[in-house]
C-alpha cells in the first residue's frame, strides 16, 4: 500500500469521524432545546445549549433555580445550592467565584434590580499568554454529593487566541460565568436577609417578654406596656 493510498484512507476516516461527531452534537443540541421547552415548573429566563459536550444550562429567575441537562436528563438546583463557578481554558482556571468570593455585597446589591445581565463582565481574572487554545469550559460545583461538579464545554477545537471565533466563544463563556456569579450572590444576600429578619423577630419577642415581666412586677403600668408594645411591633 503506497503513501497516497494510506493518506486517502486516513483523511477519509478523519472526515467520517468529524461528520459523525457533528451529527451527534446536532442531535444533542436539538434534544436539549426540546427538553427546555417542555420543562414543567421551570420557565427558562436564558439558556446555553452546548454544541460539543451535550451538557447545557438554563436558569429560571422567578423560581431562583438552574437546570442542567446531561445526556438528555435534567438536574434542577436552587440558587443557594451553587457553591462555585470556574472558567477554565485548557484546564487552567482563569476566573473563579465561590459563595465567599470577591464581588462586594454593595456592588451586587446595586445590580439586582436590573437583572442578571447588569453585572456581566464584572468578575476579575486574567487570560495568560498562549498562541492556540483548545478547550474552554465552565465548571460549576453544586451542593450534591452524587454529582457535585458539572463541566459545560464551550469550545473543543484548537483555535488561535485573539481570533474572531475564539473571542466570540470566550465572551459567551465569560457571560455565563458572570451569570452564575450573580446567582451565587443573590442566594447569599437572600439567606442573609432571612437570618436578619429571624434575628429581628427574636429580638422583638425578647423585648415583649421583658415588658410583660415588668408589667407583672408592677414596675410599669398597662398604658406604658401597651405604648411600648405598639412601638416594638411597628
Amino acid at each position: 500500500m503506497d503513501f497516497i493510498t494510506i493518506l486517502i484512507i486516513v483523511v477519509t476516516f478523519t472526515l467520517i469521524l468529524i461528520i459523525a461527531k457533528t451529527v451527534i452534537n446536532f442531535q444533542d443540541k436539538k434534544k436539549s432545546k426540546e427538553i427546555f421547552e417542555n420543562l414543567t415548573n421551570f420557565n427558562t429566563t436564558d439558556k446555553y445549549i452546548s454544541k460539543t459536550s451535550g451538557v447545557s444550562i438554563g436558569y429560571d429567575e422567578k423560581r431562583k433555580q438552574i437546570c442542567l441537562i446531561i445526556e438528555h436528563k435534567t438536574k434542577i438546583y436552587e440558587y443557594k445550592d451553587i457553591i462555585q463557578s470556574e472558567l477554565d481554558i485548557d484546564g487552567e482556571t482563569i476566573l473563579k467565584q465561590s459563595i465567599t468570593g470577591a464581588i462586594g455585597r454593595s456592588v451586587v446589591g446595586g445590580v439586582l434590580g436590573g437583572g442578571v445581565g447588569a453585572i456581566i463582565g464584572g468578575t476579575t481574572g486574567s487570560k495568560k499568554g498562549k498562541e492556540n487554545i483548545r478547550k474552554i469550559d465552565l465548571k460549576i460545583t453544586v451542593n450534591d454529593t452524587k454529582t457535585p461538579v458539572y463541566r459545560i464545554n464551550f469550545m473543543d477545537i484548537e483555535t488561535k487566541k485573539g481570533s474572531f471565533i475564539y473571542e466570540m466563544i470566550y465572551e459567551e463563556a465569560e457571560k455565563w460565568h458572570g451569570i452564575i456569579t450573580v446567582l451565587i450572590k443573590q442566594a447569599e444576600i437572600e439567606q442573609d436577609n432571612t437570618k436578619q429578619n429571624s434575628t429581628s423577630s427574636e429580638s422583638v419577642a425578647d423585648e415583649l417578654l421583658k415588658l410583660k415581666n415588668l408589667l407583672d412586677s408592677g414596675i410599669i403600668t398597662l398604658t406604658e406596656f401597651n405604648a411600648e408594645k405598639k412601638r416594638l411591633l411597628n
